[in-house]
């Protein structure tokens, strides 16, 4: 479908919006205790032209009424499109699971969203079988035309690596695993996986910890493998988290975690000259 005339168009980076959008939900989420989580498949741009503050109204507003009614404590908003995103194409934005009535979530959509998803040319879409499932379905432009790769390393060698990620939820984990397949990291999760493929940090390249898992033990068995093994070490931490956190040589990976973060750390851990001229940490706060 092509964007009609009235529509507004600008070039943004989704990243930028996904973040702002945590952001502006933090406070209320953190009222709730609800962890918003994102999983941005491979296929999406990261620069798209189109009405982004439309777009950010629409999914603020969606995503106000999922906190206020769902009783999941993780919400997790998922973004997808076609294998080949080379002009114009639909991009599915989803919430899983949100253990709202299929109704009342209709009713929503089409009583208080309908006029904004029209003007973003999109379309609600009504899933038979994960009813309780909020779907849209909106059109963007690509950018970059022609383009399938939207993150380019600079460096085949920093292509690949592997990777042990220890957090403390699986979804998280679960997103961080989808977006580094882009990059094609292998990703192991969890101690189980750790101990079935060795139990040797030393036979990873980089080490991904959540910040509540992180003990004084844990740092002195990393710093002893870093003696004689190349190891990265990450900390994956909330936003609130950074001023009581134990301090360590480890970059700081703050949520929210997007495809561009990813990327960014991935620069940030090996690209000597793209770094901020911190030698041993760099902070990645959210926007």
């Amino acid at each position: 479908m092509d964007l009609n005339e009235e529509t507004i168009e600008d070039t943004f980076n989704i990243n930028t919006v996904l973040e702002t959008l945590f952001s502006s939900l933090k406070s209320f989420a953190a009222e709730k205790r609800i962890e918003l989580i994102y999983e941005m498949d491979s296929t999406i741009p990261r620069r798209l032209r189109g009405d982004s503050d439309t777009l950010l109204l629409v999914l603020s507003k969606v995503l106000t009424f999922v906190f206020q009614k769902s009783d999941r404590s993780e919400i997790v908003l998922s973004l997808s499109s076609v294998e080949d995103f080379l002009y114009e194409e639909f991009i599915s934005f989803r919430i899983q699971n949100t253990n709202i009535e299929k109704e009342k979530l209709l009713s929503f959509l089409k009583i208080h969203m309908n006029t904004e998803i029209e003007l973003l040319g999109g379309h609600i879409v009504d899933d038979l079988e994960n009813i309780s499932d909020l779907h849209l379905s909106i059109p963007f432009k690509n950018f970059e035309l022609g383009f399938r790769r939207h993150y380019r390393l600079p460096d085949k060698n920093i292509v690949g690596k592997k990777i042990l990620l220890l957090c403390s939820n699986d979804k998280i984990a679960q997103s961080l695993k989808t977006m580094f397949r882009y990059f094609h990291y292998d990703v192991h999760i969890g101690m189980d996986e750790f101990k079935k493929h060795g139990n040797d940090l030393a036979l990873y390249d980089i080490l991904i910890v959540s910040e509540k898992m992180v003990t004084e033990k844990t740092i002195e068995t990393i710093d002893k493998v870093q003696g004689r093994a190349p190891l990265k070490y990450v900390q994956l931490r909330d936003p609130d988290d950074l001023d009581d956190a134990i301090k360590t040589d480890s970059e700081n990976f703050v949520k929210p975690i997007t495809q561009e973060k990813i990327f960014d750390l991935i620069i940030s851990l090996y690209d000597t000259q793209a770094s901020t001229g911190k030698s041993d940490t760099t902070l990645m706060e959210n926007a």
